[in-house]
């Protein structure tokens, strides 16, 4: 017992300037970790859902300024897939100025079949700021130059559709969800 007293007087200094080595370093880690910009997968994801929220929660108006008509009774489901953003080196959302993204949106009344459903896709580029700025090319004669119009040169390779032909899949789904099917509860019963 004798020698362990003996041991700690003569390094309990050193043991403490350890630990506290330690925790200053643990702690400097998990103030690191919320801090830290996200994985370049991580926000183009994350701009994929502000992409798809600002394209679903777009008025009637809007809607007809982007090249379809909606009516108000209408619901718009969308997915997108995110390709690039501007300025190219941002690591977080609030870094990015404009998100460039290869889109489809289904719009119809509650009710409405798929087959029967307004679609439309194509390269969109989206302005993050408040409220959101839309811009897509209007389908027809020039429509690569009016692609080329809002996409910048290094992202024009990723403009023909889906890389993640799932995207498209589980929009189907997610409308057959949430229009097609809505108010059909109980007609087949009978």
């Amino acid at each position: 017992m004798r020698v362990v007293r003996r041991w700690l007087r003569y390094n309990a200094s050193w043991i403490r300037s350890e630990v506290l080595l330690a925790a200053a370093v643990v702690a400097a880690f998990l103030v690191y970790l919320p801090l830290r910009p996200a994985a370049e997968p991580d926000l183009l994801a994350e701009l994929g859902t502000r992409i798809v929220l600002t394209l679903e929660q777009a008025s009637p108006a809007q809607h007809h300024d982007h090249g379809h008509d909606i009516t108000a009774g209408e619901k718009v489901v969308c997915t997108a897939e995110v390709f690039g953003h501007d300025p190219a080196g941002a690591r977080r959302v609030a870094d990015v100025q404009w998100a460039y993204a290869y889109y489809l949106c289904a719009a119809a009344p509650p009710g409405t079949p798929w087959e029967q459903a307004a679609r439309i896709s194509g390269p969109v580029a989206v302005s993050l700021t408040n409220p959101p700025v839309v811009r897509i090319a209007e389908a027809g004669l020039g429509y690569p130059d009016r692609v080329r119009a809002i996409i910048p040169a290094r992202y024009l390779d990723r403009t023909a559709g889906f890389t993640d032909s799932a995207r498209p899949a589980a929009l189907r789904s997610r409308y057959e969800r949430e229009i097609a099917t809505v108010g059909q509860t109980g007609s087949s019963a009978r």
